[in-house]
């Protein structure tokens, strides 16, 4: 019997955020030449190891929970680790899952420790075992949490029948920061209502923002800088005040800030 693989590696990227369990599922591989063999016996040699490491610094909070077999065209004993009911060859997938503990002061790139897949099968009338080893190897990328804030935005003091902009009085920003020169993607409409304070009607507000890259569907991408920041400013304007009720106004602009 033989593997179409002698190696599985799969990678996944997650932002900080507390406790995490995160799900593993490599790609299908086959075993062949099964003809004569009634089941496969299997098991994962961790050589005692389930945590992450970096570089060569073994990280305690990034811990396997659970690792095992997928067959996709056979069945399986779990309890006793044992692949039946194949026909001459067996597609297959590894799934773990992996428990990461207060994710959020954790960046950077981790790796598991070599965990080592045996499959094993007898030939009828034989004494002797055939044995598969395929290496599986989990890569983790945390990448820091974004932090937001923000400026209002003011509109200034107008006139009835005249236009109304930031310009005029301070436009809004945002502050972004998180991981060095990524990209992020950001999500804000394109007009806002505001409501008269004594409750005397509404006037609509167009948002616009030099600093991004409109990319469809009310998103906008810009990019982080090696620091790891970015200040987005948006312009607000009202351009037709003539049925505006005197008074103040405020309202709120909702923005969605993620990664790429």
């Amino acid at each position: 019997m033989k593997s179409d693989t002698s190696r599985l590696v799969e990678k996944r990227e997650v932002v900080g955020e507390g406790y995490q369990n995160i799900d593993y599922l490599t790609n299908n591989f086959k075993i062949t030449g099964l003809g004569g063999y009634d089941k496969l016996i299997y098991e994962f040699e961790s050589f005692g190891n389930d945590f992450f490491k970096k570089g060569h610094m073994l990280e305690p909070r990034i811990k396997i929970k659970q690792m095992w077999i997928e067959p996709l065209d056979a069945t399986i004993d779990t309890n006793n680790k044992v692949i039946l009911g194949f026909n001459g060859n067996c597609n297959l997938r590894v799934r773990t899952v992996v428990g990461v503990r207060n994710s959020s002061r954790l960046s950077g790139k981790y790796t598991s420790y070599p965990i080592i897949l045996i499959l094993k099968g007898k030939r009828k009338n034989s004494s002797s075992y055939d044995r598969i080893m395929i290496e599986v190897r989990m890569e983790l990328d945390i990448v820091k949490t974004l932090k937001i804030s923000t400026t209002p935005m003011d509109l200034g003091i107008g006139v009835q029948g005249q236009m109304l902009s930031s310009s005029h009085g301070n436009h809004g920003y945002l502050n972004i920061e998180g991981e060095p020169n990524r990209n992020v993607i950001i999500n804000y409409p394109r007009e806002v209502e505001m409501f008269n304070k004594m409750g005397k009607g509404s006037i609509k507000v167009e948002i616009s923002s030099p600093d991004l890259y409109s990319t469809g569907n009310e998103e906008y991408s810009t990019r982080l800088s090696e620091r790891g920041e970015k200040k987005v400013t948006f312009f607000g304007q009202v351009r037709d005040t003539k049925k505006a009720v005197p008074g103040k106004y405020s309202g709120d602009l909702k923005i969605k800030v993620r990664y790429n």
